[in-house]
């Protein structure tokens, strides 16, 4: 009994011992007390996206329609939805298109007369490129050089190709159309950004639209209502019809007569004073076949015919154009050259 006794004190004493063991290993003692302290990692803010900077919506009045100019002086035709109005203050309107390129509409008028450079013979529309450092030819190329006159204004107009990208500030073509007179000027100049076709015939058709719908001495050489202009060179004996993309086909034809637009015969053009005197008017004759030809002075003083060739005078009665092909003159006016036929 003593001895079972005994060993039940025995029992209770280890598992005394064992529960004392076991909460120092669990808590550790008073005297070792070291804190384990967890730092929560902050979670980070998401990043915010920038704002993106919104696109200027094209001008509402740009979209395949007419534009006019806030002071009412002058409308073009615009292409499409892609073109913007950039600039469009007194002597200077402007569009650009992402896309396609940007025309430039200038006016000037008294001193700016004297400034101006007007491409009045096809080598000075080149020479007006060269300004940038180009080479005819090999950098870009003139072609559809026109020139014609309503009353005292001339009109010039030609399209350029460029064959040197870099160099044209990455244009492929420069469509032009000049009208001037000894009052004021207006110079059109649309350059495109593609080599596209049926843009060019686009960017063609608007700078043809352009028109003076404001008081200006230059206002029937750009009606609001412009027609296409057909025109008979009685030197080759073509009709030449200028479409409203700026194309142009060839008709022969056996006639001779005067060249006609939609104003009617370039008889048209020219006052009786004009007819008759020949410091303005001068009939001239193709030596090869006695073809008759009628030159007048352009704005700077050289003789040109209404297809934009030049002439010069040798002396007093031999006269050449600029490719060398000779003609002589009598001393006649133009009005020998509308004489009627009998």
């Amino acid at each position: 009994m003593r001895k079972n006794k005994r060993f039940l004190i025995l029992l209770a004493m280890t598992v005394a011992l064992s529960g004392s063991m076991t909460a120092c290993s669990f808590f550790g003692s008073e005297e070792d007390d070291d804190t384990i302290i967890i730092e929560e990692t902050p979670t980070p803010e998401p990043t915010q996206e920038a704002t993106p900077t919104p696109t200027p919506e094209p001008a509402q009045n740009a979209e395949a329609s007419t534009y006019t100019s806030a002071d009412g002086m002058v409308s073009i035709k615009i292409m499409d939805s892609t073109w913007s109005v950039r600039t469009d203050e007194s002597g200077t309107l402007s569009f650009e298109s992402p896309e396609q390129g940007e025309i430039v509409i200038t006016h000037g008028e008294g001193d700016a007369l004297n400034s101006v450079v007007i491409p009045n013979t096809e080598d000075m529309a080149a020479t007006l490129e060269e300004v940038s450092g180009m080479t005819n030819v090999t950098d870009f190329e003139v072609s559809e050089y026109n020139i014609s006159q309503v009353g005292d204004a001339y009109i010039y107009s030609y399209t350029v190709k460029y064959l040197n990208t870099e160099l044209s500030d990455g244009y492929y073509y420069s469509v032009h159309r000049f009208l001037i007179n000894s009052s004021e000027y207006y110079s059109i100049v649309g350059s495109l950004s593609t080599e596209d076709e049926a843009i060019l015939a686009n960017m063609k058709a608007a700078v043809n639209s352009f028109a003076i719908v404001g008081d200006s001495t230059l206002a029937a050489a750009a009606p609001v209502s412009a027609d296409d202009t057909t025109t008979t060179d009685p030197a080759v004996d073509t009709t030449d019809t200028t479409t409203t993309d700026g194309t142009t086909t060839d008709t022969t034809t056996d006639t001779t007569t005067d060249t006609t637009t939609s104003t009617g015969s370039t008889k048209d053009y020219f006052t009786e004073e004009q007819l008759t005197d020949t410091s303005q008017t001068r009939t001239i004759y193709r030596n090869s076949d006695g073809h008759p030809l009628v030159i007048f002075p352009d704005a700077s003083g050289n003789w040109v015919d209404f297809d934009g060739n030049t002439y010069r005078f040798a002396n007093d009665s031999d006269v050449y154009d600029q490719n060398d092909v000779d003609y002589y003159w009598h001393g006649e006016a133009a009005d020998v050259y509308y004489m009627p036929v009998e």
